[in-house]
């Protein structure tokens, strides 16, 4: 008696179940540790500042830790850590025809890893944030809750940002993947960072600098005067659009092609 053939699993559980097995992964990775390493260091160089000099306007320094420490550098390298190689590192290691072949999908092995890479990214995220936030107003119980809606803006700004930048990191990642990591860099570099300095409107097609402003944060960069002022529905559209192409282009590149092992 031939056994039943079962349907193939639904595109909510092919998803789920690359979530789970991608995230077991990278718990158990030595990426997860480099990235509480870097946040442990932003934070802690931050509590430092406030209880060794002891500023005038702990609100400021906490300003200026968000903008330098989390919109600067964590929220470029916590996202590229979990999604740069996502599709690369299967590759490299062969196993992705194994992924491939099971019956959750290329779809479902997209997206799987995608919310694996954001949750994990931005789950790091808001745990420093948190941690920040009651660090530095750890001795000023009336600023600490004064301050809870704007670090709650804060923290709304960088899961938008994370959801970009995981998007990105994947897309390159699964367009190019002999140099995964090399193109997500150069985009992060040069179009993110160096780009999101730079004056007049040239600096509107830095998703970071769209996020800084949703946070309340300071325009910075050069002639900040000449940069327009943009409403902050209007960053959210533009940062939300910018994440389905990218996500649409990742789906997309991983559903179409066929991937090469001989330079893996």
């Amino acid at each position: 008696m031939s056994r039943p053939i079962l349907p193939a699993p639904s595109v909510g559980a092919s998803i789920a179940a690359v979530f789970r097995l991608n995230m077991a992964r990278m718990l158990r990775g030595r990426k997860v540790r480099f990235a509480v390493v870097a946040l442990v260091l932003v934070v802690a160089a931050t509590l430092i500042a406030r209880y060794a000099v002891d500023p005038e306007d702990p609100t400021l320094l906490f300003r200026d830790a968000v903008d330098l420490g989390f919109f600067g550098l964590l929220a470029y390298l916590i996202p590229f850590l979990f999604n740069s190689g996502a599709i690369a590192e299967e590759v490299e290691t062969r196993t992705l025809p194994y992924l491939l072949l099971r019956p959750t999908g290329r779809v479902g092995l997209t997206m799987g890893k995608y919310f694996s890479g954001v949750a994990l990214s931005f789950g790091l995220l808001a745990a420093g944030m948190i941690v920040l936030h009651i660090g530095v107003f750890a001795t000023e119980p009336t600023a600490m809750i004064d301050n809870l809606d704007e670090t709650a803006r804060m923290i709304g700004a960088l899961g938008l940002l994370t959801l970009c930048y995981s998007a990105l990191c994947l897309f390159w990642g699964s367009l190019i993947t002999e140099a995964s990591g090399l193109m997500a860099t150069l985009h992060l570099g040069a179009i993110e960072f160096a780009m999101g300095m730079l004056p007049w409107a040239i600096r509107f097609v830095s998703m970071n600098y769209w996020a800084t402003q949703i946070a309340g944060l300071p325009k910075g960069g050069f002639l900040v005067d000449s940069v327009p002022d943009v409403e902050v529905w209007i960053a959210c559209v533009v940062i939300s659009v910018t994440t389905l192409v990218l996500l649409g282009g990742a789906t997309l590149v991983i559903s179409k092609s066929q991937f090469g092992f001989g330079k893996a």
